[in-house]
């Protein structure tokens, strides 16, 4: 069925993380399809950067929060103009401007469904103004059950019927392009062929859990490795790390590779894959990419991760902050290839069978619907 009205996908916030990447690839999903699309965000360098070579309208807006009606009149505008079917959004915040939007375009009878994917764990908000935002809300979507169940302790009052969960997913790494060779990191960083490469990508936050696994990996003595770690955090936090390396004694294993558009590459050279988040992720987009590349991984068992990682099958989940229990899970899985290997492979399989990006992306659709 050949769909002529637009999504409308509005970015919950003006930087890059899971959620605008999230974003960003069920946009070229939807477009591969022959559907419209059109973009909306706060003012943002980085986002209308990554946007241009998408063959879709952008358009930035104030989106100031709850009460922001500049915002919400400038959409209505946009609906007038677009008149779109779907306006999915990934914020509360946003799903305010949405409905009163909507409630502008009524008498022009422009209606569209508004659909908002719930990205943290968090409790529901009560009050007057949320309870009427519930009744306006056609679906929620949570990344996770932990997410739904959350939201539903802080007893919001909304119709359950309208809640539902629809894990995360990646694109396949065929579909993805990237803006030149990636390093060998074997090579460019002179690693000896047979040692075992570790790697960590995400954001370098206190959150994510990088100094548990410095910790974790000054822990595995004269066992060979190279420790690498994918991403970006503030100057002071980097210094702090590098600090920490050079103290423990890993520095000369520990290579810090800034931000990398493109860290599916990297997992292909991957033997080990760690994540040792010490807060409660609500998704962790991450560890479905090092699944989908077929590695085996380590990470904790405090947020969402039991819902898709199979204990001992797929990869071993650890105790938050527990750099001990962190390492004995590395050196475990350093010290048996075999086991990598076959936890790489079930890892892959459960991608495949339960976590694909297309059925991911039918899910949403029957939600569009």
């Amino acid at each position: 069925m050949k769909h002529t009205e637009p999504v409308f996908q509005i970015f919950a916030t003006p930087t890059w993380g899971g959620g605008e990447q999230f974003v960003y690839d069920l946009t070229r999903r939807l477009l591969d399809d022959k559907r419209r699309v059109v973009l909306i965000s706060r003012p943002s360098e980085i986002i209308r950067q990554r946007v241009e070579g998408l063959n879709a309208p952008y358009h930035t807006l104030p989106l100031k929060g709850a009460l922001d009606l500049v915002s919400a009149w400038r959409l209505a505008r946009l609906m007038l103009k677009y008149r779109p079917e779907i306006i999915h959004v990934h914020h509360f915040k946003n799903a305010f401007t949405a409905a009163y939007a909507r409630l502008l375009c009524r008498p022009f009878g422009i209606r569209p469904r508004i659909i908002l994917t719930r990205h943290l764990v968090r409790r529901g908000k009560r009050g007057g103004l949320y309870r009427w935002l519930y009744t306006q809300i056609d679906r929620i979507a949570f990344v996770s059950e932990l997410a739904r169940r959350e939201f539903l302790a802080g007893n919001p009052g909304i119709n359950p019927a309208k809640l539902c969960v629809i894990h995360n997913s990646v694109p396949e790494i065929d579909s993805l392009q990237t803006d030149g060779p990636l390093p060998d990191l074997h090579r460019k960083y002179e690693v000896p062929a047979q040692t075992p490469l570790l790697l960590f990508s995400g954001r370098l936050v206190p959150e994510k859990g990088c100094e548990v696994l410095l910790r974790a990996c000054a822990r595995l003595g004269e066992r060979p490795f190279a420790l690498f770690l994918a991403g970006s955090g503030s100057k002071e936090y980097e210094k702090r790390l590098h600090e920490m390396a050079r103290q423990t004694g890993i520095a000369p294993k520990t290579h810090f590779l800034g931000f990398v558009r493109h860290v599916r590459h990297l997992l292909q050279q991957a033997d080990l894959c760690v994540f040792p988040s010490v807060w409660a992720e609500p998704f962790g987009l991450t560890i479905i990419e090092a699944m989908q590349a077929g590695r085996a991984l380590v990470t904790t068992d405090n947020g969402a991760q039991p819902e898709f990682v199979d204990n001992g099958i797929t990869g071993l989940l650890v105790p938050p902050s527990d750099d001990e229990a962190l390492a004995r899970a590395i050196a475990r899985l350093l010290d048996d290839a075999d086991l990598r290997r076959r936890m790489g492979d079930a890892a892959r399989q459960t991608f495949e069978q339960k976590l694909s990006y297309e059925r991911f992306y039918e899910r949403y659709l029957t939600l569009y619907a």
